[in-house]
């Protein structure tokens, strides 16, 4: 005898039947459209060039992670494990490595190793275990650039200050007992001309000048601090932004010792044998611009630059104050807007460039310029256009080149939901891939009418293996 079910569990049960059912058919129709692949793990040697891979104090776990698009390296160093989070990020810490040998050697050298010891510092270098950090066990790695090849950027709006930005008002005291109050990082600096028309009348009445004895004698203390500080990355011709952890704390602690000692940071390193100078070998000689000019200068510098080509005065704010962007990234980013010279996009450009969320976000966005340029050399005329959350560049004559500065493409449920947008739909588009992409993602680019560029050359790409990326697993 059949069962009896009440009529609303039967229309429950109905539902879900009807459910499953359309499920089903969706899947059959989509077919190959639905398959989404899961990112890779890469073997270092197909992925960097081996100059990369290994050195005197460095040596990189074979084993890569691809998340977000981008690989992430783990660095067994001397002076202790380093993460980078792309095939360029590797680049600039690999080329950071002589600096952690002067800046070591430095501190049982000469001056700083006596300052250092008056104030009770322990020195010495601690030797990573590789076995100790396996590429499965990383916390904290970070997204890559996935969110930049989505429909819509998944931001908050008015949450554009990123981690990195966060914790930069910190960066530069780590090396003393003490924490600097709000102002001593922002130098003198008062706001601009635009927020504060009494600034000339008010310039002698800086922050420091207006606080207390005891508060004021402590302020010019950070004051000189941050000088021997940015005097160091000098000598070493390395970025005074950059976000080496590792290099950070050196530099700090140096700093604060000159400063305790009372001598010069720049000339105590000079004594030291074996000067920096292939530091940058792999990404270039520091800016000598930004080594040179105060963090303030170079913005307002920056500010002005922008307004020639932007109107959105609050984004061009934003982007001087928040995001992923050091001041090194953010000249960059200018730089080669300067040069890309788009007739039309760069309040969106520069309300994007806010909203990033580290490092690796930032250095996309300046990357993906960098790949435009070079491919400009072929076009003439152009504007810049944010899709989805992506730059793009649309000729005069109606081709559109997408910029995908990525370490290892894969397809997904997102890069399909993407390259579908109807801004895609052109008859003639370029896709430049700065790494590699898979088979498939390349098959179902094809397949949407792109055209692919693999390994696109740019100024300042990472070194890239020649051959095929070899998956792991």
């Amino acid at each position: 005898m059949p069962r009896y079910i009440p009529t609303f569990s039967r229309a429950l049960v109905a539902t879900f039947v009807i459910c499953a059912m359309a499920a089903t058919h969706a899947a059959e129709s989509c077919g190959d459209a639905c398959v989404s692949e899961a990112e890779p793990y890469l073997d270092a040697t197909s992925l960097v060039q081996p100059a990369l891979l290994s050195g005197p104090n460095f040596k990189v776990v074979p084993e890569v992670r691809v998340r977000g698009f981008m690989a992430s390296f783990l660095i067994d160093t001397a002076f202790g494990p380093l993460y980078a989070d792309s095939a360029e990020m590797l680049a600039v810490r690999v080329g950071e490595i002589p600096a952690l040998e002067t800046l070591d050697r430095a501190s049982r050298t000469g001056a700083f190793a006596r300052a250092l010891a008056e104030r009770g510092r322990k020195t010495g270098s601690a030797i990573a275990n590789v076995a100790a950090h396996p590429i499965d066990t990383i916390t904290g790695l970070p997204a890559g650039v996935a969110r930049f090849l989505r429909k819509q950027l998944d931001t908050l709006t008015g949450r554009a200050q990123s981690l990195s930005d966060q914790t930069s008002r910190h960066a530069l005291n780590r090396g003393d007992p003490y924490r600097a109050p709000a102002g001593p990082m922002t130098a003198g600096r008062d706001s601009g001309p635009e927020e504060n028309p009494d600034r000339e009348q008010k310039t002698s009445r800086a922050w420091y000048a207006r606080a207390g004895s005891e508060t004021a004698r402590e302020a010019k203390r950070y004051l000189k601090y941050s000088q021997q500080r940015r005097a160091m990355a000098r000598a070493l011709e390395v970025d005074p932004n950059s976000t080496n952890p590792i290099l950070n704390a050196m530099l700090d602690t140096l700093a604060w010792a000159a400063v305790g000692g009372n001598f010069s940071a720049g000339a105590a390193l000079a004594e030291i044998t074996g000067p920096a100078a292939a530091v940058i070998s792999y990404t270039g000689k520091a800016n000598q611009y930004i080594l040179e000019v105060e963090p303030e200068q170079l913005r307002e510098t920056l500010r002005v630059r922008l307004l020639k080509r932007c109107s959105d005065e609050d984004s061009i704010r934003s982007f001087l104050r928040r995001g992923g962007f050091t001041d090194t990234l953010r000249v960059a980013l200018v730089d080669a807007l300067d040069k890309l010279a788009p007739a039309d996009g760069c309040n969106d450009l520069i309300e994007l460039a806010a909203t990033t969320r580290g490092e690796v976000e930032a250095r996309y966005l300046v990357d993906a310029l960098k790949l435009l340029l070079q491919r400009r050399v072929e076009e003439s005329g152009g504007r810049l256009a944010v899709i989805g959350a992506a730059v793009a560049w649309r000729t005069d004559a109606g081709k559109l080149v997408l910029p995908l500065p990525v370490d290892y493409l894969s397809w997904s449920h997102d890069i399909d939901d993407f390259v579908d947008q109807r801004d895609f739909a052109v008859t003639n588009k370029t896709a430049l891939i700065a790494g590699d992409a898979s088979p498939l993602a390349q098959s179902r680019l094809t397949d949407r009418g792109w055209s692919l560029v693999l390994r696109a050359p740019y100024d300042g790409a990472p070194v890239y293996a020649a051959g095929d990326m070899r998956r792991l697993r």
